[in-house]
């Protein structure tokens, strides 16, 4: 007989393009608002706003379909390394990390087939970004803690620590907070920030 995590795990790949299939609702649109202008011999002004229309609903489904695949990959690895809470953690780091890069990228995408001057908007959102750093500071600060703890893993979910007078068991690694559940069944909330600055025991390793 099959171990159940093989048996999820072909569940899974039989599902993967059924999920995609569920997900490409916008694909459609896409292709209708690009063609069925032509085909009902629309004026120009008509065409042009069906383009943007397209590429709209192209970038919508983008993301869609990107959420689908990391999700579906990520899903995957935790059935297969379930044990494993260093990598779970460490490989939904980079999921994050690859949906946020394939949204800018296909939103650069998107606004240059629009027309849109990109150098500009990259420059104002550059000076607007650093307006927003500074006015978000403590919140940056607890999400490069969070990045600083999946590289270096001086704990992992799963993991017994002690932090000054608390211990107990990691449960969630978050970006701005680490949850960890005490050996009298509290959880307890660490600011990562707060937390990367403590004395840390680990008592897993």
């Amino acid at each position: 007989m099959q171990p159940p995590a093989v048996l999820r795990l072909y569940a899974m790949q039989n599902s993967l393009a059924v999920r995609i299939f569920r997900g490409s609702l916008f694909l459609f649109i896409a292709l209708i608002a690009s063609f069925v202008p032509r085909l009902l011999g629309l004026p120009q002004t008509t065409q042009d706003k069906a383009n943007v229309a397209t590429m709209l609903a192209l970038f919508t489904q983008g993301v869609i379909w990107t959420n689908i695949i990391v999700g579906y990959y990520i899903q995957r690895f935790v059935t297969l390394h379930s044990a494993d809470g260093r990598s779970i953690t460490t490989f939904k780091a980079i999921g994050v990390v690859t949906r946020l890069a394939v949204w800018i990228i296909l939103g650069v995408v998107a606004l240059s087939k629009m027309g849109i001057e990109i150098k500009p908007l990259l420059t104002g959102l550059g000076i607007g970004g650093l307006a927003v750093a500074l006015a978000v500071q403590n919140i940056l600060g607890d999400l490069f803690a969070a990045i600083a703890i999946v590289v270096d893993k001086p704990f992992v979910v799963g993991d017994s620590i002690s932090v000054e007078n608390y211990r107990g068991k990691v449960e969630n690694i978050g970006l701005k907070t680490t949850r960890v559940r005490s050996e009298s069944g509290e959880q307890i909330i660490f600011s990562n920030g707060e937390l990367l600055k403590s004395k840390i025991r680990n008592y897993s390793r």
